[in-house]
């Protein structure tokens, strides 16, 4: 573990909420950025904080305050990218304190080099790295560091040789030592971090704009978010069917059902089935109202609110920012959907997973349909941003099940820690289990060939596993 002193030219000021001393590092320590949505704010989503914080990971945790009120989901993107930023600045000048001055050996240490060839290689480049790195983060312009530190990467890559391995061997060191960030987003937060993650800084003109904070994203993952085709309009079911949920159901129907009188009324199963019946059609219409309603106020809505149109499919941010867009080559992207949402349906979450870095994954929350039917409509799109255990439980079976899926996660065009991670989960079912997939194992193998040097890479892990 780092020791956090604060002898930097420049000291940052702590930000980031820190896992304990006895928690194990998480790999390249990096940063965990949270975006919640617009119907829970930064309390709601703490369940994803303290996961974070308990796998090694310090968190960036805060509000959003234009989300919630409906701001252009730019300037939350913006702000978004400033805090990827600032916790890469953070973490780089905490471990600049330790590096300045050290020698080869205690450098490559901490880089996790190996004594190969293109080790060495990577070795003789360390101390000019660190110094440069310096520069660069104890900046003040810290809205421009990512596409600083890429440039240092690209320079980093050059001095290694430019040959095909290069590349990702510059972008892990980099990534040692200003670690990117794993940016996790709720409803309108996941809209938010996809379109950051889909529009990088690339010094183009653009009608929206790039997000420097963008090139400092490693993974993506998406809690029930229309990033796949917009949201509902005029409105999704869920949020449709909230007004006679708060104003007939829950004031009234409920403690009506609950009393002595109708469990005994509740008897004459005719009664059952007209009381079922009209209470259904009675929703329906209040439903439709709302519909129609929110339809005919939308312009005054979206004119006092303008985010709430930008999650729509037809608006122009959507159309220039996140449609037919490719994620980025080095980026994964996962978007979280489930059957149980009636605020981000599953069919508008979706993102289009052709290319091997872009993943859906669809999670069982685990509600009954007596729960549902209990709380309030939107119930289940909030209850999206308080599992973060269980759904890592059923991805990973998930990988288990599916090895095609995990194959596409090896591809080189993923992010290193994401490879990473799904790897440390094969690894779990031991050599037998993996021999008996051979298709995985020969995706295991090619990430094996890549030979990066360094003890903590993906193609390290990929030869253990490989290892009888």
């Amino acid at each position: 573990m780092i020791n956090r002193v604060q002898s930097s030219p420049l000291p940052p000021t702590k930000r980031l909420e820190y896992p304990q001393a006895d928690v194990p590092e998480a790999r390249h320590e990096r940063p965990v950025v949270i975006v919640h949505g617009t119907i829970v704010d930064k309390q709601s989503i703490e369940a994803y904080r303290d996961y974070a914080i308990e796998k090694g990971h310090p968190v960036d945790w805060q509000n959003y305050q234009g989300i919630t009120d409906g701001a252009l989901l730019q300037e939350s993107a913006q702000q978004v990218s400033h805090n990827i930023n600032q916790a890469r600045q953070e973490l780089a000048r905490t471990h600049l304190a330790e590096l300045q001055g050290a020698d080869p050996g205690q450098l490559a240490k901490f880089f996790h080099t190996d004594d190969s060839a293109r080790g060495r290689k990577v070795k003789e480049n360390l101390e000019w790295l660190v110094k440069r790195a310096a520069t660069e983060v104890t900046s003040p312009n810290v809205d421009t560091l990512s596409s600083r530190l890429k440039k240092l990467e690209d320079q980093l890559a050059a001095r290694l040789g430019g040959e095909e391995w290069t590349a990702k061997a510059a972008a892990h060191v980099v990534d040692c030592l200003a670690p990117k960030a794993t940016v996790v987003g709720h409803s309108a937060g996941g809209y938010v971090a996809y379109a950051l993650a889909l529009n990088p800084e690339d010094g183009q003109k653009s009608k929206f704009p790039k997000f420097d904070g963008g090139l400092g994203v490693g993974q993506v993952v998406v809690l029930s978010s229309p990033i796949g085709k917009g949201m509902n309009f005029p409105a999704p079911p869920g949020l449709a069917e909230l007004p006679f949920y708060q104003m007939v159901e829950e004031p009234l129907l409920q403690k009506l059902e609950a009393s002595p009188l109708m469990k005994l009324a509740e008897l004459n199963p005719f009664f059952k089935m007209g009381y079922a019946l009209s209470k259904t059609a009675t929703k329906t219409a209040w439903a439709m109202a709302t519909q129609m309603n929110t339809g005919l106020l939308s312009p005054v809505i979206f004119a006092q609110k303008p985010g709430y149109e930008q999650v729509t499919g037809f608006s122009s941010f959507f159309k220039e920012c996140l449609k037919d867009k490719s994620v980025p080559e080095g980026v994964t992207v996962v978007s979280v959907t489930s059957k149980d949402d009636r605020m981000s349906l599953p069919d508008h979450s979706r993102i289009d997973d052709t290319l091997p870095n872009a993943h859906n994954f669809d999670v069982d929350q685990r509600i009954s349909q007596a729960e549902l039917a209990k709380e309030r409509p939107t119930w289940g799109h909030v209850q999206m941003s308080m599992k973060p255990e269980m759904f890592e439980q059923q991805f990973n079976q998930t990988l288990i099940d599916n090895p095609a899926e995990a194959i596409r996660f090896l591809d080189p065009s993923n992010d290193d820690g994401a490879r990473y991670d799904v790897l440390q989960t094969l690894q779990k079912q031991g050599a037998d289990w993996l021999a008996e997939q051979p298709e995985l194992k020969q995706a295991v193998a090619r990430v094996a060939a890549e030979n990066q040097p360094f003890h903590d890479s993906p193609s390290a892990l990929a030869q253990s596993l490989l290892r009888p």
